[in-house]
């Protein structure tokens, strides 16, 4: 069994356990316990399960940690992740960044670059507010707490008035037809950003790619998708979902 397998039965087991220990780990599959623990901390470094003493603990019922509780998982993936978003930001461009932990790391790149960031994101604009540049324009209405962007009619009509160079977005579920949020609102900003974009690039860690997850609202189909930046290489019959034009990127 590919890690890969193991880590999607690791985690529909923290989903019926809520806890799961190391050496219960490598009794389940018959690994050894160093091959367990790279598992362990490769769910960890992604944000997908929490560190404990001696194994590893669910974030949440369904597997989605809310933005706040995503925050204080320490990934150093999504840094890397970020730090290769930023080579896609230019001076002089007019760029949406959607909400995403990862993306929010981007945000704290900018700082000093020329150009203007549009964001319906609470904490991108906190982590853009300390530098004069780069200009910040905020799409504001209704706060959605939990995930921390607001959205509305306003917001919607200001999209549909602006022209991006990049749209650099997130999502919680890639499935082979389009890419996936969990909130209607959240995903409708999101497909209005990329509608008026003239590039798209989506940060997403591998495991969202092989999610169980719901998350039923698409914001994006694949094939406007222009490039993908993941931690781990696709296998080849999920490259072949995306245009061949689109640029596949890993760490």
């Amino acid at each position: 069994m590919t890690q890969a397998n193991r880590l999607q039965e690791i985690r529909r087991l923290l989903l019926e356990k809520r806890e799961l220990k190391t050496k219960e780990i490598a009794s389940h599959f018959g690994i050894s316990f160093d091959t367990a623990r790279r598992d362990v901390l490769r769910l960890t470094k992604t944000g997908q399960a929490i560190r404990i003493h001696g194994g590893i603990m669910a974030v949440d019922d369904d597997n989605v940690p809310s933005y706040l509780a995503r925050q204080h998982i320490l990934s150093p993936v999504k840094r890397d992740l970020a730090e290769i978003a930023s080579h896609f930001v230019h001076d002089g461009q007019c760029d949406f960044i959607g909400p995403s932990t990862s993306l929010n790391l981007l945000c704290q790149r900018l700082a000093g670059r020329d150009l203007t960031v549009v964001t319906n994101s609470i904490d991108n604009v906190l982590a853009l507010l300390p530098s004069r540049l780069p200009a910040v324009s905020f799409l504001g209405g209704k706060v959605e707490k939990n995930n921390r962007f607001t959205h509305s009619p306003q917001a919607m009509e200001t999209l549909r008035q602006l022209r991006f160079n990049t749209a650099f977005i997130g999502m919680v579920k890639i499935g082979p037809d389009g890419a996936y949020l969990k909130d209607a609102d959240d995903a409708a900003m999101i497909q209005l950003a990329i509608s008026r974009a003239q590039r798209v690039v989506l940060v997403a860690e591998k495991y969202k790619f092989v999610s169980e997850i719901t998350a039923p609202y698409q914001s994006a189909p694949l094939d406007r998708i222009d490039v993908v930046i993941t931690d781990a290489p696709l296998d080849a019959e999920t490259q072949k979902l995306f245009s061949p034009k689109t640029r596949l990127i890993h760490l």
